[in-house]
């Protein structure tokens, strides 16, 4: 079936649009991240600093954070973590912080130690919920560094707090032994925010003409 010369653009506009937003898939704004452990740390699962731990830190929409470059948070990671946003993408590396196979944080009263990634927003586009992955190097497939990936699912431990808040509990994880010594253990978490457009004025004004169009020149021509 053709396209009349009205169709023709309408659909023209709406494309571009389209295209526009795709391009534009990167969050708009500076994002928040929060390390929170409210029961402090241990190295072996036994000797417990009860201090809570409180930090925070800020990163740019193409930004990361590593350890030891200034800031509280890069203040306190282990050498192989690493905190990097990528599109609408938070690729986070995790390591063995505790003997006993976890990251040391710990919770305490019914909180989880944990990441929250604050203030997330995509020009144009809502965001709807998120998708993620273990696999070393944020890869599409290929080695898992985290022994318990089902608790991790079954526990929600990955989750939308807010339309503009991502959790990842880092009391949750256990990790694999790489078999190179606990400071080898790490696991990598893609997490992928999914999106739905919320068409800006502009765009909808433009459609809402193209229509107007389309059926004035359709009822010009039945008179």
């Amino acid at each position: 079936m053709q396209l009349n010369v009205p169709m023709k653009r309408l659909a023209f506009v709406l494309a571009l649009s389209a295209a526009s937003l795709a391009q534009a898939a990167s969050f708009s704004s500076t994002i928040d991240v929060s390390l929170l452990a409210p029961g402090g740390i241990t190295s072996d699962g036994i000797n417990i600093d009860p201090t809570p731990l409180d930090f925070q830190q800020s990163v740019s929409p193409s930004g990361q954070i590593l350890p030891g470059i200034g800031g509280a948070i890069s203040g306190f990671m282990l050498p192989l973590e690493s905190i990097t946003i990528s599109g609408t993408s938070i690729l986070v590396r995790v390591a063995e912080g505790a003997s006993n196979g976890t990251t040391g944080y710990l919770g305490a009263g019914g909180q989880h130690a944990r990441y929250v990634f604050d203030n997330l927003g995509v020009n144009g586009q809502t965001i709807t919920g998120l998708a993620f992955s273990a696999f070393d190097n944020f890869a599409p497939s290929g080695f898992v560094g985290v022994d318990n990936l089902p608790t991790l699912n079954n526990h929600n431990a990955i989750r939308l707090l807010s339309p503009h808040s991502v959790v990842l509990e880092l009391d949750e994880i256990h990790f694999v032994d790489r078999g190179q010594g606990q400071s080898n253990n790490f696991a990598d978490f893609r997490i992928d925010i999914q999106t739905a457009p919320v068409p800006e004025p502009a765009s909808g004004a433009l459609a809402l003409v193209g229509l107007l169009s389309l059926g004035l020149a359709r009822k010009l021509r039945r008179n």
